[in-house]
């Protein structure tokens, strides 16, 4: 068995069921094209030095993305396979990265400093939806109650990061904009955006595209 999915299945052990098989197809290295490398060079140079082992369960095919930190142990992300075929409006950002790189469902050996702490997914094309992962209606109740008028539309927004306690992260379809919806959170690198009400819509410091994100 490969190194890096006994790891995984030591760190995570809830998310594979002990009655199913779970087949390692092969090991790779990562290939993608010259837009992508243009487009999301940290991430090709952070994924070109991963071990990669391809796996299948449950009819389902991830990829083990896996590095060793400075105390000799395997880290690193369960990542769905990448998509051919995208039939969601997302900003053509987040297309050419899905048909590179699938997104990420879990980790493994995870460091404290990384803004993936905490998410149960990110980037995923499954996981990807329009809107602000259910809290539209409140995000309007808050607003009229504070006199605020609504300029923002979720319906221009596409969720593409979301925390265990529900906050979220969208970015705008055609601008690819980044904002937060933060419900629950005690983020010192986030900023409310333009006098909404606190625990809705904040901009990520320093931080203005879905690119710039990744």
């Amino acid at each position: 068995m490969n190194n890096d999915l006994a790891d995984f299945l030591t760190d995570i052990s809830w998310f594979f069921s002990d009655n199913e098989k779970i087949e390692v197809i092969e090991e790779k290295s990562f290939i993608c094209s010259k837009e992508f490398e243009d487009k999301f060079p940290s991430l090709t140079k952070l994924l070109k030095k991963a071990r990669i082992t391809k796996i299948k369960y449950k009819g389902q095919n991830y990829e083990l993305y896996g590095w060793t930190n400075l105390a000799s142990q395997s880290f690193g992300w369960l990542c769905l396979e990448t998509k051919i075929k995208v039939d969601k409006p997302l900003h053509p950002d987040h297309i050419l990265l899905l048909k590179n790189f699938g997104g990420i469902t879990e980790r493994w050996n995870e460091p404290e400093d990384t803004w993936l702490m905490n998410l149960n997914n990110a980037l995923t094309y499954e996981d990807a939806q329009i809107g602000f992962n259910g809290f539209e209606d409140l995000f309007n109740e808050m607003c009229q109650e504070e006199g605020v008028e609504v300029k923002i539309k979720p319906d221009d927004y596409i969720s593409f990061a979301f925390e265990a306690n529900g906050n979220v992260t969208m970015y705008h379809i055609q601008s690819s904009e980044v904002h937060m919806y933060a419900s629950d959170h005690f983020f010192d690198f986030i900023t409310p955006y333009d006098n909404y009400p606190e625990y809705t819509l904040y901009k990520i410091n320093n931080l203005n595209t879905f690119r710039e994100w990744v």
